[in-house]
């Protein structure tokens, strides 16, 4: 219950008491990316007095039913809204979703660190590099990652302007488009009591309805600083879409390398958190190249093996020489892995 005001100064929110900390080797500043959710934000819209507008998790405190559902919020929040009220049997036509921008979506079977799993994980990067070596164009790079299963979107007719990392399943998504009611006019500017004004139109409503905000910004795209300075840690991302793995490999880099702040930061390249379609490219063309500098060191390659956070080093190391299909999956990698980092560097210059 403590503000941090600066130069090792806290304020006691409680007592008003002041507190002085010595700061005996760095700061480590872990709020840089202002981290948001719907019960503590507030939109950047405006909601009349007598609208019953709620965060998502008040969703469990309704007492009686609604006349309807409006979800505000594209996004992952807005995606797990609009399931949990369709698991809870509410009837499609009765949920309402506004929606900004459509998403490109990470698909989940290709995330999980199991060894059954495994061959989904690595074809999903023979996928992706392979999209990439052959792709002659953006748009045709993300509709190759698309037909291989790499990303996934609501809608076939809808291309997205958008990329959160937000992972969904073919099941997800087979229920979510139970939804009709798909409300695409740009951002949410004014809620009232009869109706919704949106950035290019505006549509009725009814004070019997109950409005989700799923519109909070989990992570801010802050502007990137370097990770390790003379005295603070800045925690950002160094791996895509590995928000606690980068902390944790932050932490080590600090605990074990030398007290060279440009060498940490030449093994830690902070990667921006992605927000429109064409930053997939953005963030991976970093993250490869992070890779491909731990690769090249022992000491990495073995906290990597070892680390629980990295899910995949230790799985691929027990292919042995009889998983045929894992181990051709594993050639197609190695085949395309040169062309494919040539390519993503050229549309990462283009964006």
């Amino acid at each position: 219950m403590c503000e941090y005001q600066g130069d090792g100064v806290f304020h006691s929110i409680l007592s008003g008491e002041i507190f002085e900390v010595t700061v005996k080797k760095k700061i480590v500043d872990a709020t840089h990316m202002k981290t948001k959710v719907p019960s503590t934000h507030t939109p950047n819209f405006s909601v009349a007095p007598d609208v019953d507008f709620i965060p998502i998790n008040s969703l469990t405190n309704l007492r009686t039913t609604p006349g309807g559902y409006v979800i505000i919020g594209g996004g992952k929040t807005g995606i797990d809204a609009c399931l949990w009220l369709l698991e809870h049997q509410v009837d499609p036509k009765n949920i309402t979703w506004v929606i900004s921008r459509d998403s490109w979506f990470t698909n989940r079977k290709n995330t999980q660190p199991t060894f059954e799993s495994l061959k989904y994980f690595l074809n999903d990067r023979a996928s992706q590099l392979e999209a990439l070596e052959k792709a002659n164009s953006i748009h045709d790079l993300f509709m190759r990652l698309e037909k291989s299963g790499v990303l996934l979107r609501l809608d076939k007719n809808v291309m997205p302007k958008m990329y959160h990392g937000a992972t969904v399943s073919h099941l997800e998504l087979e229920h979510l488009r139970q939804i009709k009611n798909i409300v695409r006019l740009g951002r949410v500017k004014q809620i009232e009591n009869d109706r919704i004004i949106l950035e290019q139109a505006e549509v009725p409503t009814t004070k019997d309805v109950v409005f989700v905000d799923c519109s909070a910004s989990a992570l801010n795209h802050a502007e990137l600083k370097p990770i390790f300075s003379q005295d603070a840690i800045t925690i950002q991302s160094v791996r895509a879409g590995q928000l606690v793995f980068s902390a944790a490999f932050i932490a080590h880099i600090e605990a074990t390398f030398p007290d060279n702040d440009a060498i940490k930061n030449d093994f830690c390249t902070e990667i921006p958190m992605p927000d429109k379609h064409t930053d997939w490219i953005k963030v991976n063309a970093i993250s490869y190249m992070n890779q491909n500098k731990w690769s090249k060191n022992k000491e990495l390659t073995q906290w990597l093996f070892s680390n629980r956070l990295d899910g995949f080093s230790h799985l691929i190391a027990m292919i042995g020489p009889d998983d045929k299909e894992l181990l051709e999956i594993l050639d197609r990698i190695n085949r395309s892995i040169k062309p494919a980092m040539q390519q993503l560097k050229k549309f990462a210059a283009e964006i």
